[in-house]
C-alpha cells in the first residue's frame, strides 16, 4: 500500500474526492462534467485563496487552447450545483476564489480538528460504515437509472447498441464546442464548434445542452453566410433550439440560444425578449443571456433597462471582455459620449491589446469630434491588424479624414472600403455610414438595403446608429425599419 495520504474534502452537504474524482451530495453522486470536476478541485484546495484565470488554464486546460469562454461557462456549471450559496466568488479582474468553510478529511490516519484546508495534515476520518451506505446506495442509484434508461428503448434492440445518458465524452465535446465559438481567434470556429456539438448529440441523443449548443453554432454560421445559403442554415438553428427544449423544457440555455436566434435571424424581438427572460428567470446568474437581453432592450430603444440588464451582466461576470464591450453600443445609442469616452479609455488601458477596446475608444473620440487622434488609432490598428478585413477601421479613417479636409486620403479609405463591401456585409454596413455623412444618400440606402436582403446582422443596430442621423426622416429609411419590424 502507498505510504502517500489521501484526503477527501466536506463542505455544506457535499464531500469532494480529487483521488478518485467524484463529487457527492450525502450519499448521492453528482452529475458533473470532467472539466468542471476538475476545476472545484483547484478552488477548493485553494480554499481562501485568489485563482487567476491564468492559473485555471494551466491547470485544467493544460496543453490545450482555451478561451475565456470555456472558462465563464465551467464557473457556471458549477455554481448550478450550488443553488442559493455564494460558494465560489468572482473577484473582479482577478480570479475566482472558493468561499465555503471546508474540512479536509485524511483517508490514513486518525480524527483531528476542523481547521482550514492548507494550514494541516491532521484531519477527521468518517466511519467506514458510512462509505460502505454511500457505495452501496450509489450502485443501487445508478442499477435503476440504468434499467429506467434501457427501458426507454425497444426490447429487440440490443445492449451494445445503447449509450449511457449524459456521457462525459458527450459533454467533453460540448465543453469543447464551446470553447472554440466562444473564441475570436480560431479559423472557422462556426464550422469548428458544430462538429462538436454534433459529435456530443450523436454520443448522447438526449443530452439537450448540446443541442443549445448546436443551435448557436448554426445560428452563428448562418449570420456570415449570404442570406440564399444562411436560410437553411438558420433553419438548423431553430430546430435544434426546439430540440434543446423538447428534451429539456427547463434549459435556461436553450431559451438564450432561441432567443439569440429570434433576436439576430428572425427580429423577432418580442419573442427574443420573452424567451430570454425566460432563461433569467430559470438561471438568474446567466451572464450571457443578460448581456442579450440588454442588447435587445436597446434595439427596441428601452436603453435605460438594457443599462440595468449589462450592470448585473458585469456584476455575474466581470473579467468578460464581451460583456464589458457590450455596454458601450448602448451608451452610444443613449448618446452618452463623455461616459462612454472614460469607460472605453479605461477599458483599453487594462487591456492594451484588445481590438474591442481600441475600436470602443476610437469611436467616441470620433463622436467628441478628436478626428486626428482617431486617426492616431486607427492607422496603428490598421497596421497591426494587416491581412484582416479592417472595415471598421476603413470607415473610422474615411471619415476623420474627410472631417479635417484631407478629401484625397479619405477617399483613398473609402475606396477601400468599397472595394470589401462588395463581398462582405459588414464592410457594407460600415459604408452606408461613411455614405450618409458625406450626403450620398441614395448610395447609403442601396446599402443598407443589400445588408437587409443579406440579414446583416449588424443591422440590428440601425435605429440607435448616430452616424445615420442624415436618414432619420427618409421615407426609404424608415421602410427598411417597418421591414426589421422595429418599432
Amino acid at each position: 500500500m502507498s505510504d502517500k495520504i489521501k484526503y477527501f474534502y466536506e463542505f455544506e452537504e457535499f464531500r469532494l474526492n480529487p483521488d478518485d474524482p467524484s463529487l457527492w451530495r450525502g450519499s448521492e453522486l453528482v452529475s458533473i462534467s470532467p472539466k468542471a470536476l476538475e476545476m472545484l478541485v483547484l478552488l477548493v484546495r485553494k480554499k481562501g485563496e485568489i485563482v487567476s484565470r491564468d492559473e485555471l488554464i494551466e491547470t485544467v486546460w493544460k496543453d490545450t487552447f482555451v478561451e475565456e469562454g470555456n472558462i465563464n461557462y465551467t464557473i457556471s456549471l458549477l455554481r448550478k450545483i450550488f443553488p442559493n450559496k455564494e460558494l465560489i466568488k468572482t473577484v473582479p479582474r482577478q480570479g475566482y476564489r472558493f468561499n465555503g468553510e471546508v474540512r479536509e478529511i485524511s483517508k490514513n490516519i486518525g480524527p483531528s480538528a476542523q481547521i482550514p484546508v492548507d494550514q494541516s495534515k491532521n484531519f477527521a476520518e468518517k466511519s467506514p460504515f458510512r462509505w460502505v451506505l454511500a457505495l452501496v446506495s450509489a450502485v443501487l442509484v445508478l442499477s435503476l437509472v440504468g434499467f429506467a434508461y434501457v427501458s426507454r428503448f425497444d426490447n429487440s434492440a440490443k445492449a451494445s447498441d445503447i449509450q449511457p445518458a449524459h456521457t462525459s465524452e458527450a459533454m467533453e465535446s460540448y465543453l469543447r464546442g464551446k470553447m472554440i465559438l466562444d473564441s475570436k481567434s480560431v479559423e472557422n470556429r462556426e464550422e469548428k464548434a458544430t462538429d462538436e456539438f454534433q459529435r456530443a448529440v450523436m454520443l448522447d441523443p438526449t443530452l439537450a445542452i448540446a443541442y443549445a449548443g448546436l443551435a448557436e453554432g448554426f445560428a452563428t454560421s448562418s449570420v456570415r453566410m449570404p442570406y440564399s445559403k444562411s436560410r437553411e442554415v438558420a433553419a438548423k438553428a431553430r430546430a435544434a433550439a426546439d430540440k434543446a427544449l423538447a428534451l429539456e423544457p427547463d434549459l435556461a440555455e436553450g431559451y438564450s440560444a432561441r432567443g439569440w436566434i429570434r433576436k439576430n435571424i428572425d427580429w423577432d424581438w418580442a419573442g427574443a425578449e420573452s424567451d430570454l427572460r425566460r432563461s433569467i428567470e430559470l438561471s438568474p446568474k446567466n451572464a450571457a443571456a443578460h448581456q442579450r437581453l440588454a442588447s435587445t432592450l436597446s434595439v427596441l430603444g428601452r436603453h435605460d433597462e438594457a443599462l440595468a440588464e449589462v450592470k448585473i451582466a458585469y456584476e455575474l461576470d466581470p473579467i468578460s471582455e464581451t460583456i464589458i464591450a457590450a455596454r458601450f453600443p448602448i451608451l452610444e445609442a443613449r448618446g452618452d459620449y463623455d461616459i462612454a469616452l472614460q469607460e472605453s479609455e479605461a477599458f483599453l488601458r487594462e487591456n492594451k491589446t484588445s481590438i474591442h477596446a481600441a475600436r470602443a475608444y476610437a469611436t467616441f473620440l470620433y463622436h467628441k469630434r478628436n478626428f486626428r487622434e482617431v486617426i492616431v488609432i486607427g492607422e496603428e490598428a490598421k497596421t497591426k491588424n494587416a491581412g484582416k478585413t479592417p472595415f471598421a477601421w476603413l470607415s473610422l479613417l474615411a471619415a476623420s479624414y474627410h472631417e479635417i479636409g484631407e478629401i484625397e486620403r479619405s477617399k483613398e479609405y473609402l475606396n477601400q472600403l468599397e472595394t470589401l463591401a462588395d463581398k462582405d456585409t459588414k464592410a457594407r454596413y460600415s459604408l452606408a455610414m461613411n455614405y450618409a455623412e458625406i450626403g450620398r444618400l441614395d448610395d447609403a440606402l442601396q446599402a443598407l438595403r443589400g445588408c437587409l436582403e443579406q440579414r446583416e446582422e449588424r443591422m440590428t443596430w440601425i435605429k440607435n446608429e448616430p452616424r445615420f442621423t442624415t436618414l432619420r426622416k427618409n421615407e426609404q429609411f424608415l421602410k427598411i425599419l417597418h421591414e426589421m419590424n422595429i418599432p
